[in-house]
């Protein structure tokens, strides 16, 4: 396998941090965010990486490099301008020549890729969409499946309340290498928004991974203070990256003033009462 991390979102949920610095560098107990990413591709033993990079790129680039240093090979899809999540995938398909595993640069996770790969190969299927319960599924992709796996329907962030299953999308996918030939998408694209439904139009073999891993998205600032808590609390499957990262102190509790303490507090709530305050948990599975 190939492994593709995202990572040229703008991240403004997370502003004023992403204002100095891309949401890859997001600093989680002493390490960016982009290190616990590159990890799950290591203990996968998947050394071979490409990131698509765009908002504030050097600094990725620079801190990233070759990947030499930590035993693996990265490599760089560098978007002018933003196109989605997969856009510059398809421009760039000379690129895969394998199966590609597929990580959102926004996300801290210990899901089983290996694991993920023998099913995809068992379905014999051409994209494998790895999903998780949700409490709230509407603020995800919401993924119907039949009982053998197959992908019936994907609905985005959908308005209607009831819904038939809340598993939702992680971001997390494996995908042939011959699909990004065999089909022509130009600009910006979007996997779940573009690709997908034209794929199941089609009638291509898509699955869907229900995972037991831990997954959480940390792309609010209150997702990202809970995501810190729990780092420091201990995530089975998530080793504590130690090496020291500077930016770290540079973005401390008060840099974030009011914002960091409200996810605090909304962290301390109990279930009850977060529900009548109208707080969710994103979905976390440990």
């Amino acid at each position: 396998m190939i492994g593709v991390l995202l990572a040229g979102g703008r991240g403004k949920r997370l502003r004023p941090m992403t204002d100095h610095i891309p949401k890859p560098m997001v600093p989680l107990l002493n390490r960016p965010l982009l290190d616990y990413n590159l990890n799950v591709f290591k203990v996968n033993e998947i050394r071979r990486v490409i990131m698509t990079i765009c908002y504030k790129k050097e600094m990725i680039k620079q801190y990233a490099g070759s990947g030499k240093e930590s035993g693996m090979n990265i490599q760089y899809i560098e978007e002018i301008t933003p196109l989605g999540t997969a856009g510059s995938l398809f421009a760039s398909s000379d690129l895969l020549e394998e199966t590609v595993a597929i990580l959102s640069g926004d996300a801290l996770t210990n899901v089983p890729l290996r694991d993920v790969y023998a099913f995809h190969r068992a379905k014999k299927a051409r994209v494998t969409i790895v999903t998780a319960p949700s409490e709230r599924p509407e603020q995800f992709g919401v993924c119907l499946a039949d009982r053998e796996g197959r992908l019936l329907s994907i609905l985005e962030k959908p308005d209607e309340p009831r819904l038939l299953t809340n598993q939702v999308s992680t971001g997390i996918y494996l995908i042939e290498s011959s699909l990004f030939s065999d089909y022509e998408f130009i600009g910006e694209v979007d996997f779940a928004r573009d690709v997908f439904p034209l794929l199941l139009s089609n009638g291509e073999p898509v699955f869907v991974y229900e995972t037991n891993a831990y997954w959480q998205d940390v792309g609010t600032m209150r997702q990202y203070s809970l995501a810190e808590k729990r780092l420091k609390r201990g995530i089975p499957g998530i080793t504590v990256l130690k090496q020291f990262y500077p930016l770290s102190s540079s973005f401390s509790a008060p840099f974030f003033h009011e914002k960091i303490q409200h996810a605090a507090l909304a962290d301390s709530y109990s279930p009850i009462l977060k529900k009548q305050a109208g707080i969710y948990d994103e979905k976390v599975l440990l």
